[in-house]
């Protein structure tokens, strides 16, 4: 696993490397903290904000993303749909378990395309590729615009420990109650971001 991280990152600093001679600016966000960088990475449209070419590099996991983390990316991307207007463009590019380019270049205000892609990530890539991240740059060089927004943001999306209790040792009343009473990942996201910014509950109503 080591070997298998540190070669992700000598990869990413390589193509990032690579990308600043169009100065393509690398990010990285994990899940939980994916709402509220959306909200804070793409404000409001005004006069001066440049025109956006976002590409979005969701890691996979599994043939399908887990229910908790798929209605955390459905938010973010109904609130990038409307965050980003029709002159933007985004992508989404999957890396790790299975990678390739799961929506290419696209008007962000569709938001059903977007979804449509999270919902279905492994068969809406049509060639399945070797490397994601590099595919993911490639696809950000191509749509470079000059005097744009241009950039690669990492989704990081690691997959779920399950813990299995054992039969013969019950857990304790108490530590039961605060399992029970213990919010989900995903639901603590949503609540903060509700709480953050009033406008994202009429996205999730849409």
């Amino acid at each position: 696993m080591k070997t298998l991280i540190t070669s992700v990152l000598a990869l990413m600093m390589f193509n990032a490397s690579l990308s600043q001679e169009k100065n393509i600016e690398t990010l990285s966000v994990s899940i939980d903290e994916l709402i509220n960088f959306v909200i804070e990475k793409y404000p409001v449209v005004t006069d001066s904000t440049p025109v956006r070419n976002v590409t979005f590099l969701l890691q996979s996991y599994g043939n399908d993303f887990e229910i908790e983390d798929k209605v955390v990316l459905k938010q973010a991307f109904k609130l990038i749909s409307n965050r980003l207007t029709e002159q933007d463009s985004v992508s989404i590019v999957a890396y790790g378990n299975y990678n390739g380019v799961v929506l290419n270049f696209t008007n962000p205000t569709e938001s059903k395309k977007l979804l449509y892609a999270i919902e279905n990530p492994k068969t809406s890539i049509k060639f399945l590729e070797e490397d994601g991240i590099g595919v993911a740059y490639k696809n950000a060089k191509e749509q470079f615009t000059e005097d744009s927004e241009n950039s690669v943001v990492m989704i990081r999306i690691p997959p779920k420990v399950k813990v299995e209790s054992r039969k013969s040792e019950p857990l304790a009343a108490n530590n039961v109650e605060q399992s029970e009473s213990k919010p989900s990942r995903g639901n603590a996201v949503v609540l903060t971001a509700i709480a953050l910014l009033p406008e994202i509950i009429k996205v999730i109503k849409d």
